[in-house]
C-alpha cells in the first residue's frame, strides 16, 4: 500500500511542476517584412511563444524556419480589454519596419531596436493571434 500512495504523490508532484512550468503560444500574421538587430525577417506566419521557466519570449518564423529569436521579458500592464499579443514596428520613411517590442498578456520585451526615433516615424501594431 504505501508504494502505491508514494506512485501517486510522485505523480500529483510531477503534475504541478508541468502546472508551474507551462508556456503560452499564440501565432500571428506580419505582413511586411521587419528588421531587428541588423537581421531582416520575411513577412507571415509567426509564433510567439512566452516560457515561463527562464521568462522568456520567443519568435519563430513559420515561413523560414531557420529563423527565430529570444528575449528576457519583463512584467507588462495587462487587462481584459487589450490584446493578448501585441508586436510594435517602428515604421521608417523607405517603407522598412524595425520590431519594437512584444507583448503576450503579462509579459513584454524591453525595446528591442534602441536607434532614435525621429518624430516623423509612424508606429505600427499588429495585435490579436490566436
Amino acid at each position: 500500500m504505501r508504494p502505491m500512495i508514494r506512485t501517486f504523490l510522485l505523480a500529483a508532484v510531477a503534475a504541478s511542476a508541468t502546472a508551474a512550468f507551462a508556456s503560452e503560444t499564440m501565432t500571428v500574421n506580419v505582413p511586411f517584412n521587419f528588421e531587428t538587430h541588423g537581421k531582416t525577417y520575411p513577412a507571415g506566419r509567426y509564433l510567439v511563444e512566452y516560457d515561463s521557466t527562464c521568462n522568456d519570449l520567443m519568435l519563430f518564423s513559420k515561413v523560414d524556419t531557420h529563423k527565430s529569436f529570444m528575449w528576457i521579458a519583463f512584467p507588462a500592464e495587462y487587462s481584459s480589454e487589450m490584446p493578448r499579443l501585441s508586436l510594435k514596428f517602428d515604421s521608417h520613411a523607405d517603407g522598412t519596419h524595425a520590431l519594437r517590442s512584444i507583448r503576450l498578456a503579462t509579459w513584454e520585451t524591453p525595446v528591442l531596436d534602441k536607434r532614435e526615433r525621429p518624430a516623423a516615424q509612424p508606429e505600427v501594431s499588429i495585435t490579436g493571434g490566436r
